[in-house]
Parts: structure tokens; sequence; C-alpha cells
């Protein structure tokens, strides 16, 4: 099986936001509290931070961390995570009916943040709280002390304002009906836009989101023109599963092809964007904000507590790869995302009280992370195509194709997918406007199965090898072997 990839440096897409390269922590049992924070650990340091999961996390390089929910969020009084440990109560989390502990607060999650040197963005609880707590919470995290909620937390320790400068109004209550707080469209744009114009007098600095939808274009339809000239991102969420019952190699197929579907609903959307902001007078720049995006596999929503197993495979570490490149390719829309999650609970990380596991979907984020540029170029694919009948989807490429451009280093980056399952893909590529040292790297994932994993007995079995490479040029062939993700990392220097 053979293809074609040419890039050229004069076709420039746009400029990759690196807030794309973000994480979603929320405040179910096993994430923030016993995952990220655990007081009682040996593990971990004096703010009750797991040292050895807080290394794992900061390898990912997250710019901007999303908290506390999530649905969890729509019961969260953010009173009660502040001042004196002792004195924080444990209460009932009002979606999922179990008890939650207070302990793990905006000011831990501010403080874990700045040591990552991540932007921290702050979900409010449209479920059962109020704008007024709303407005509050914003008080406490930004504006000088002066007045009460400012003087709290400068009371607690914190006499500079955290300058939070994301801020999103409700999490799913656009089409999750189990979620506190379900509504309609319309009626959810005349809330948030009281919510939106009031914590914008309070700090005019602030970006804020919208709550999510699905693929629910009509529903974006009817909210976004209320909320145009207030707002500045659009949430989407995003899961792609596998199900055994498609048979054969469908289920391998309808995950890698996920990405491929949601890029199609990005488009959609952004298209819906450009046209509402013709209409509606003094409407803002608004991008897309993936705020929960992931493989779906074998994991529970509802973290049950103790000992979990392992759920992830090489087969979802491509479909994340996959998304990274839309995300890369989509640029001009998509300027954030946080990934679904960073522990435990479709983690990835899987977090145990004595060692943390890296799950093998956490790899293309580090690869990406590690081996991308801030250009994003118009890489063109030929190659042979498959269909997915679930999704209904024809001539879905098997490479997947981003190609991104460091001009300061002289780096360009290929980040490729090859989803089939079976052939390697022999692949003639071709540079035009640059040319290319001989020599560069290849960062490869890949194993022989497409459904190995990683377990505390074997964390390295999915796991990516980097080398080096040679006979590079302006023209050049490269294999990508079967059900593989490669990022080619070549020295290249611009031509005039």
């Amino acid at each position: 099986m053979s293809a074609r990839i040419r890039v050229d440096l004069h076709r420039v897409i746009g400029r990759v936001d690196p807030k794309i390269y973000g994480q979603f922590m929320c405040r179910r049992p096993g994430v923030t509290d016993g995952g990220i924070y655990d007081a009682g650990n040996p593990l971990s340091d004096e703010w009750g931070f797991r040292r050895d999961v807080f290394d794992a996390v900061r390898r990912l390089r997250p710019t901007v961390i999303r908290w506390p929910g999530g649905c969890t969020g729509t019961s969260y009084h953010w009173v009660d995570g502040v001042g004196p440990r002792e004195g924080r109560p444990r209460k009932i989390d009002l979606h999922f009916g179990w008890a939650s502990d207070y302990g793990f607060g905006t000011d831990e999650f501010v403080e874990y943040c700045r040591r990552l040197g991540a932007e921290p963005l702050l979900v409010t609880a449209m479920g059962t709280g109020t704008l007024e707590e709303a407005a509050s919470w914003l008080e406490y995290c930004n504006l000088r002390p002066g007045t009460y909620y400012a003087n709290l937390r400068e009371r607690y320790g914190h006499p500079e304002p955290f300058r939070v400068g994301y801020w999103q109004l409700g999490n799913e209550q656009l089409f999750n009906r189990a979620e506190i707080g379900y509504t309609t469209a319309e009626d959810y744009a005349q809330t948030a836009r009281e919510w939106a114009k009031t914590l914008r007098r309070l700090d005019p600095s602030i970006r804020i989101l919208s709550a999510a939808g699905v693929d629910l274009l009509d529903c974006y339809r009817r909210f976004l023109p209320e909320l145009a000239h207030l707002i500045d991102y659009v949430a989407l969420h995003c899961y792609w599963r596998a199900e055994p019952e498609t048979g054969g190699e469908g289920p391998y197929y309808q995950m890698v092809s996920g990405p491929n579907y949601t890029e199609g609903v990005i488009r959609g959307l952004a298209a819906l964007i450009e046209g509402v902001r013709r209409e509606v007078p003094h409407s803002r720049d608004i991008g897309v904000a993936v705020t929960e995006w992931n493989a779906w596999c074998g994991s529970p929503m509802a973290y049950p507590g103790g000992p979990q197993p392992p759920v992830f495979h090489l087969r979802e570490a491509l479909a994340v790869a996959a998304f990274l490149n839309v995300m890369q390719r989509r640029c001009r829309a998509v300027r954030l995302a946080t990934m679904a999650q960073t522990v435990n609970v479709l983690g990835l990380l899987l977090v145990r009280p004595e060692a943390v596991l890296r799950e093998p979907i956490y790899w293309p984020v580090v690869m990406q992370v590690e081996h991308s540029g801030e250009t994003a170029l118009d890489a063109w694919v030929e190659c042979d195509t498959f269909d997915e009948p679930q999704r209904r989807m024809k001539g879905v490429p098997y490479l997947d194709v981003a190609s991104t451009w460091d001009e300061k280093r002289g780096r360009l980056f290929l980040s490729v997918v090859n989803r089939h399952l079976r052939e390697d893909i022999e692949t003639s590529v071709e540079i035009e406007g640059a040319r290319v040292s001989s020599r560069g790297e290849a960062h490869l994932l890949r194993h022989d199965d497409p459904m190995a994993m990683n377990t505390f007995e074997e964390p390295d079995e999915v796991k990516p090898r980097s080398a080096g490479a040679s006979g590079l040029s302006d023209r050049f062939t490269w294999t990508f072997p079967a059900h593989s993700y490669t990022i080619l990392e070549l020295n290249a220097t611009a031509e005039e």
C-alpha cells in the first residue's frame, strides 16, 4: 500500500493555540480527591499534592486546566472549599449522590495550576448555584482587597488576586438530560446572558465559555445569537466509543475514525459562528473550546473507588493522536481544549495509593507537546480510504496527517497516524518551500498488537521510541507501520 504527502511552507493554515493542550480535572472521587490530591498519602507534599502524579502531569505540559466539573460542578458551592481545611464540610454531590470532600478547593486548584504553569478554568454551578454566588467567586479570585470576598481571600493567606482568566457558564445542561439544570437552548441563552454580562462587569479581562453541546448544531444556532457579544468560546464535548457488537474489525475502525467525525462537527460549528458574527452587532471573536474529549473504552464515568484496572489500548491512543492532529488542522476554529480526564476516570494516568500508571493515551499528548511547531501547515494527502458504517462515514483516509512549523528552531513536523489495521504504508513525502537536512528524528508509538495495554506489571508495553532518521531531503520515502503513530521531526531551512 502506498501514499503521498505534500507540505508547502507557504500554505499556512494559522497559529496553533497552545491552549489546545489543556487538561480536565473534575472533583469526582479518584480524580482531584484521591488522585491529584491525597493529603494522607506519604507520597504527597505539604499541600497534599501527590508528587509522583504531579511529575507525570507536568510532562503533559498542560496550558489550561478545567475544574471542578463536569457534572460534579453542578452542585459545587465554592465557599465550602476555602478557608482552614479542618473546617470544610463533607457534602453530597447532588448529581451522583455520593459524599464529597472539600479539601481540594479553589486555593489548592489555583496553586496546582500555577506550579504547572497552566491557566485555571473555573466552571460555574449553573445547576444549583446562583448568579450572585458566581459573582462572589469571581470577586474572591480576581479582585483586589477592599470588598468582602476579596478580603476573605486575603484573610486566608492570598493578598494578591489569583487572576483566573477563564470562566465557563455551566457544563452540559444543553443536551444532558441527567444533568442538574438541564434546559432548552432559549432558556439557557437568557440565563447565560445575565451571568456573562455581570461577570464581565466585575472583570472585563476574563474569557467566558458557553456550556457545551455534542453535535447539536441546531442547539448552538438557537442560543449563540443571544450571547455572541458576551462570550469568547463556544464549548463542545466529544467522546468516541467502539461497540463490540459491530463485530470483526468494526470496533477498531469505529474508534480510530471518531476524531474525523468530530472534525466535521467542528467545521459546521465554525461556519455557524462565522455566520452569527456577521449578523449580530458587536460580536466577539468567538472560538471553539473542546472542554471534554477522549476515547471511551470500558471506564466507568462514576468512579466507584478502590483499585481500578487499566482500560486503554494502543487503539485508543491512535484515536487520541488523530484528534490532536484535527485540532492542529482546525486551529483557526479550535483555540482551547481540555482532555477528559487527567487521572482515573477516562484518565491518561491510572493512580493508586502507591503508584502511577501511564495509559497508552498518555503518550500521544506527550509526543505532540514535545514535538510540534506553532504554525500549522496545509498537508495534502493522497492515500487509500475506508468507510465507517456506524457513523455513516465514507472515504476516511487511512493516513491522518498534520504538519507544523517551528521557524525559530528550523523544525518541520509531520504528525502521521496510520489507521490501517494490518498494512504498512510506504509514503512519498514532498516538502516545498524548504531545504531539508538529511538527518532528523522519528518518534514512533506502535506495538504488534493494536489492543496492547500497559499494566502495573508491564507499565511500558505501549510507549513511544525515538531514533535518528537519515536519508531525508525535500523528497524522500517513509514507511508508516500498521496501526501506529509517528512524528517525523525534520531539520529544515525556509526558502525565500
